[in-house]
């Protein structure tokens, strides 16, 4: 794969896009193996709060493709709580933002998962945060100023 960091940005040649990176946010290496579809992780060096965006072939709905992930978000996390769903546009595209709340590796974390489509792609973004900070409003609006940034530089 194809990709490095320009200043604060994120650039993948690969899949053709760039996205915002944070001041002191870092690449967590190894994405893929935790996540198989993950394109990149990047957060803060204590992972505290993490993004990660992911890549699948679009076989289905968008909706279809955003429920098989919250299934997957529902086993890892206990006490899991979905806010209401928002349909939305990132990268000029129609997307679901599906917030949520949930207990994992003993924190409580809040996340936001939202799915897009593009081309035969679907896009994965997964944003999360401890919930049981002082920061916790501040470290969301970072999430979604970087997921708002989102955009692709290729056709």
């Amino acid at each position: 794969m194809r990709e490095e960091v320009q200043g604060n940005f994120y650039v993948n040649q690969t899949y053709g896009f760039r996205v915002y990176k944070p001041p002191g946010w870092q690449i967590i290496e190894g994405a893929q193996k935790a996540l198989p579809s993950a394109i990149v992780a990047m957060g803060t060096s204590d992972e505290t709060t993490l993004l990660v965006i992911g890549r699948q072939r679009m076989t289905d709905s968008l909706e279809a493709h955003a429920a098989a992930t919250e299934r997957q978000l529902r086993e890892i996390y206990e006490h899991y709580r979905r806010l209401p769903e928002q349909r939305t546009r990132v990268a000029g595209l129609p997307a679901l933002a599906q917030h949520y709340r949930g207990t994992a590796d003993g924190h409580y974390w809040s996340g936001v998962l939202l799915t897009l489509a593009r081309g035969n792609n679907v896009f994965t973004i997964l944003g999360m945060t401890y919930d049981d900070s002082d920061l916790i409003q501040i470290q969301e609006n970072v999430i979604a100023r970087t997921i708002a940034s989102l955009e692709f530089t290729q056709p």
